[in-house]
């Protein structure tokens, strides 16, 4: 039996959250960075004996490249361990995602997962104590449940409350996110506006449109994942959005991390605004 490391910092890392079922935006986080094509989210509640609950399971399956023992113990179980430092083509750095799962408090999650040959087990206790236990059966990526006691009819609220969580964050997500055999990603677009503009150069995309409403809405994502949206652009009747590897969150993931690759963001992001305006003003002079 082993317990994760800095225990107290993680009872403290995980009130951080604003919002404990972001974990499943974490999770989905690590599948993409793993490299999997496609992310599948399902829930099954198993029925309880003698007046208990019930057990919700949430399972979370990619098909990435998997980890090995050495990953498990030096990352997974590590706080703060990350592989990710100045690498533009992962999303998180911080190396606190998984442990994002503990904030809903389950009673038990479990970890399938194979790498170079050799299958894991990685099972962990209500109070983070952790087993690593080797399979003989092969694993294809990696293969998360969550385990936590629920009646039935609080499970089918659960349930709703992931997928609009899911949505939420991960609409936009590069690979397929699927939830209960729906595919919840959607273009990424701005919808409404008098004209459009767009920008792309190696990771980083751009969209704007002008709206008759000065307060218009905007998006900050990292490879499609939401970090921050909200409904008051900082131009006036500009709806925009921008994806790029320059953005990052911040430790407690409710904000955008504001360094010198965020300001190198912003102003790709005013070049798209002036040439939204240009092209509004090709077009009133050509409707004149």
């Amino acid at each position: 039996m082993h317990e994760l490391d800095s225990s107290a910092v993680l009872d403290d890392l995980v009130r951080q959250f604003a919002d404990p079922m972001a974990f499943f935006r974490e999770l989905i986080q690590n599948a993409i960075d793993a490299g999997s094509g496609e992310v599948e989210i399902w829930f099954e509640h198993e029925p309880g004996v003698g007046g208990a609950p019930g057990m919700l399971v949430a399972h979370i399956d990619d098909f990435g490249e998997g980890m090995s023992r050495e990953i498990i113990e030096t990352r997974l179980v590590r706080l703060f361990s990350s592989s990710k430092d100045d690498d533009f083509t992962k999303i998180g750095r911080f190396g606190i995602g998984f442990v994002s799962v503990f904030a809903i408090q389950p009673e038990a999650v479990c970890v399938d997962t194979g790498r170079g040959g050799e299958c894991w087990r990685v099972l962990f206790n209500a109070d983070r104590t952790y087993e690593l236990i080797r399979l003989e059966t092969p694993v294809e990526g990696t293969q998360i449940q969550v385990f936590k006691p629920m009646p039935a009819d609080e499970h089918e609220v659960f349930v709703e409350r992931a997928r609009e969580v899911i949505t939420r964050w991960c609409k936009h997500a590069r690979a397929p996110v699927v939830v209960e055999g729906e595919v919840i990603n959607a273009p990424f677009e701005v919808r409404d506006g008098l004209c459009h503009a767009r920008f792309e150069e190696e990771g980083t995309t751009i969209v704007a449109g002008l709206t008759a409403a000065a307060q218009a809405p905007y998006g900050y994502y990292n490879r499609g994942l939401t970090l921050k949206e909200g409904e008051e652009s900082q131009w006036p009747h500009v709806a925009i959005k921008i994806d790029s590897r320059y953005l990052e969150h911040t430790l407690t993931r409710d904000q955008v991390l504001r360094d010198r690759h965020f300001h190198k963001a912003m102003r790709l992001m005013e070049g798209v605004v002036a040439q939204l305006h240009e092209t509004l003003w090709s077009e009133l002079e050509a409707a004149a």
